[in-house]
């Protein structure tokens, strides 16, 4: 069992992005909002792709190519859903 403790650099972009994200919903940016989200996701993306497993730290889940794949589909569609949610009531 390994037993060293994981970095948690890189994985900190996830909660400031989502908290931007956040902000952004509250202050009324429905659609700024989804594309923050989408935008941090494709970072973490981007991030585990290039950063080796040793530097990555807590975005290390599985295997490289099924984190990268897994997260480039969510950013996808946050991006999808940010650009066709309806804003008119």
């Amino acid at each position: 069992m390994n037993t060293t403790p994981r970095l948690l650099g890189p994985w900190l972009v996830l909660p400031v992005g989502v908290a931007a994200g956040v902000t952004a919903v509250v202050a009324d940016e429905l659609r700024l909002g989804g594309y923050l989200l989408a935008a941090t996701i494709g970072l973490v993306a981007v991030l585990r792709a290039v950063l080796p497993a040793s530097a990555a730290g807590a975005l290390v889940v599985r295997s490289r190519p099924a984190d990268v794949l897994m997260l480039a589909a969510v950013a996808v569609a946050a991006i999808a859903l940010a650009a066709t949610i309806k804003l008119t009531a």
